[in-house]
């Protein structure tokens, strides 16, 4: 199959913007990441994506295509994602209470077992302190195995989460905005291969493991864009893209809504989320003010 330029830099884009899960695997397992840091990221996506969903997608593009017919297809992406995201696996990380299991029940540790886990444990992605297996303590083994179904089961959400992204991406790559919202998505695929990588990492030990998982999550994002464009082919029109920009901006207004701001609040480190959001509008503001 022969590929237009602007079919291949489609792909290209939703590539790049895929692989960003990576930057932030690598990112996880050279330096386990703060709160406060993963606080930040999740606002810098936010605000980097609210932004360009709410000025460029929502706002001027119903300005100049009809606001009543933008804001009606924007409201359906938001819709859309909505319905859609309840059929994603919601896992949430451990609680920030260290505990151990005993049969089938869970248990404050005594503080003997505490000594036990400073002198055992390696720091996760929430600062919060982990067994390693270290093929000696039942516990150990049984906390390694459960960071390892956690950041796979990670990595399936973000996998199913970023299959419409790549939509988002192959569509905005027809317009003039398109690097603008790869670079949107990027931003917050950073944060989302952390916690891909993470958990993986602090259960086996193993760098190439966890940044593998994340950058498969990742690749999800180019093959979203594929099957749109092999669905969709020679049927986009102008028109076509003015509607899908304003249902991109409705799913990534969502996405924001419903993914990220709980997320960044789970940190409990609102001073640097906020801080983070308005680094992300700044940014955007910077980036659409510099394209017009």
């Amino acid at each position: 199959m022969v590929w237009t330029a602007e079919e291949a830099r489609s792909l290209e884009l939703s590539l790049l913007a895929g692989m960003a899960s990576s930057l932030g695997a690598v990112f996880a397992v050279l330096k386990s990441p703060t709160e406060a840091t993963l606080a930040c990221l999740l606002g810098v996506a936010i605000g980097v994506m609210a932004c360009l969903s709410f000025v460029e997608l929502l706002v001027r593009n119903g300005m100049e295509n009809g606001f009543v017919t933008i804001a009606s297809v924007t409201t359906s992406g938001a819709a859309t994602y909505l319905l859609l995201a309840p059929l994603v696996p919601d896992i949430r990380w451990m609680d920030e209470k260290e505990k151990h299991v005993e049969g089938d029940r869970v248990t404050d540790p005594t503080p003997e077992e505490r000594a036990l886990l400073r002198k055992s444990a390696s720091t996760d992605l929430m600062g919060r302190r982990v067994l390693v297996a270290n093929g000696r303590d039942k516990n150990a083994r049984h906390s390694a195995e459960h960071l390892v179904r956690l950041g796979v089961l990670m990595a399936i959400t973000m996998t199913l989460h970023n299959l419409p992204e790549g939509l988002a991406v192959a569509y905005s790559s027809f317009t003039k905005i398109g690097p603008t919202v790869a670079f949107a998505i990027a931003m917050h695929n950073i944060p989302e291969g952390i916690i891909v990588a993470a958990p993986v990492f602090a259960a086996t030990g193993s760098r190439w493991k966890a940044v593998a998982l994340a950058t498969a999550s990742g690749l999800s994002e180019p093959l979203g864009a594929l099957a749109s464009l092999l669905l969709i082919g020679s049927n986009i029109t102008p028109r076509f893209l003015q509607h899908m920009m304003g249902f991109v901006g409705g799913v990534m207004l969502a996405v924001c809504g419903v993914e990220l701001w709980p997320e960044g609040k789970r940190c409990r480190q609102d001073a640097y989320l906020f801080f983070g959001i308005f680094a992300g509008v700044v940014l955007m503001l910077t980036t659409l003010l510099y394209n017009t």
